[in-house]
């Protein structure tokens, strides 16, 4: 019998990417020695993007699943989002890559009582991994398709194949310049170890070499929309606040900015009222990302009772495991339940939109400054940037605070992120000394994005 830690985790996974680049040529050594004979157009275009992805999901991580859909209704090869045009015909060449003893295949089923369902799951066997370790990956760039979508409009949680305006395009050109930035920069947790970070909720991300920056709306509310899709957009609180003083940007100094200390200004806005929230010192029990974050738990719950009893369940997604409920319970009265100017608005079962602020904030930013390709980053409601560009960014952001806030006599300020120790060993100043040690994934990452 295996151990629990030995078990396979079916949610550890990620859809498979329709959108790589299937003329990269890393693969075709793997590809001619695994099928020799000849093949038509058809097969090898499918079989291609199948192996490609298996080689960028090992490289990921070797415990993670793709998904795959064996159904035809999971295939629209006109799709905007799929320039590939890949079809149905890709179940055909799973099943023969299972036939070969290439692929671990875990069939998906539909639960007719739950109403659950999962989709199938595939890994690289053995066989497959054989020939992947033969590859020498030099690069990230070329990894996407040249006209990839990054702006993902839905309908009713499907992907809408909306029609081209010049709104739509303004922003895909932005986004696409970006992902153009990013894939050339290194942004990482020097000290980590491994490709795998858990969160409060026990779910898996993996520290991918590989993202791409989505921009996600809904068509019926084009003004909002959600940035994600890379690692870093996955973090939650709990491993946010292990880690939030340790991500680096290409090797150097790296600084944020925190957009919390930007909330109770948010709050003011929509609800026209003035709304204090103390920032410091406030609380043994919560600080003020927690705070900031239950204030919002406390606004989609409909009643107390449910709120407190959500927040004790999910201690540790709140990084509050280490505290008891009376504990907790205290701090919420104190800070939340007890704040007269939050009460009116406890409890009305809504979102309050703080996501897609961050989101519109972030996304106003890079459209400001794709031009100049300084690197930014988006972890939750934190802007990361390159240190020594702070003025240009700080600049950029204090008008467009300004016009979406509407507060005057505002400074921004910046926490320090990267906990590096620097020497100049000469004119150039690079780092000879660190005082933390570098983990492997890590240097193997810095020569992989060719940063010193």
């Amino acid at each position: 019998m295996k151990s629990k830690t030995d078990q396979l985790d079916f949610d550890f996974s990620r859809p498979i990417d329709f959108q790589r680049n299937i003329s990269s040529e890393i693969i075709d050594d793997c590809v001619s020695e695994l099928f020799k004979e000849n093949k038509n157009s058809l097969f090898k275009k499918h079989l291609k993007i199948l192996i490609l992805e298996l080689y960028y999901c090992w490289i990921e991580s070797d415990k993670q699943f793709l998904t795959v859909s064996m159904s035809k209704r999971g295939y629209n090869s006109k799709s905007r989002y799929n320039p590939n045009n890949i079809s149905s015909y890709l179940i055909k060449v799973v099943n023969l890559l299972v036939k070969n003893n290439l692929i671990n295949f875990h069939a998906g089923f539909y639960d007719t009582r739950t109403k659950k369902s999962r989709l199938t799951r595939i890994k690289s066997s053995k066989i497959l991994i054989n020939q992947f370790e033969k590859i020498k990956l030099l690069s990230t760039q070329g990894v996407n398709h040249r006209k990839k979508e990054y702006l993902l409009i839905y309908n009713k949680g499907k992907l809408y194949e909306y029609k081209d305006s010049y709104d739509t395009q303004e922003i895909r050109v932005v986004l696409e310049n970006y992902n153009k930035i990013i894939s050339k920069t290194l942004f990482d947790i020097p000290s980590f170890e491994g490709k795998i970070l858990v969160r409060g909720d026990n779910k898996k991300i993996t520290i991918s070499p590989f993202s791409s920056i989505f921009y996600k709306k809904e068509v019926e509310k084009l003004d909002q929309g959600l940035i994600g899709g890379c690692w870093w957009n996955m973090i939650d609180l709990h491993l946010f606040l292990n880690i939030k003083n340790k991500l680096t940007i290409n090797n150097n100094k790296t600084s944020y900015l925190d957009l919390t200390n930007y909330f109770a200004n948010y709050l003011s806005l929509i609800s026209n009222s003035n709304i204090s929230i103390q920032k410091k010192s406030f609380s043994k029990v919560l600080g003020y990302d927690q705070l900031c974050y239950l204030i919002m738990k406390g606004f989609r719950s409909k009643t107390s009772t449910s709120f407190l009893n959500s927040v004790f369940r999910e201690k540790k997604k709140f990084s509050l495991q280490n505290f008891t409920s009376n504990e907790i319970d205290e701090a919420i009265k104190n800070n939340i339940m007890n704040n007269q100017k939050l009460q009116k608005f406890l409890y009305k079962g809504k979102d309050i939109g703080w996501n897609f602020f961050v989101s519109k904030i972030f996304f106003k930013l890079v459209s400001e400054i794709t031009g100049i390709k300084i690197p930014v980053f988006l972890v939750r409601d934190k802007i990361y940037f390159p240190t020594d560009k702070e003025s240009q960014i700080f600049e950029k952001l204090d008008k467009i605070i300004f016009n979406e806030l509407h507060i005057n006599n505002f400074k921004l300020h910046s926490e320090k992120a990267s906990d590096f120790s620097f020497e100049k060993r000469n004119f150039f100043g690079r780092l000879v000394k660190s005082n933390v040690d570098f983990s492997k994934r890590y240097l193997d990452n810095k020569k992989l994005f060719g940063v010193e």
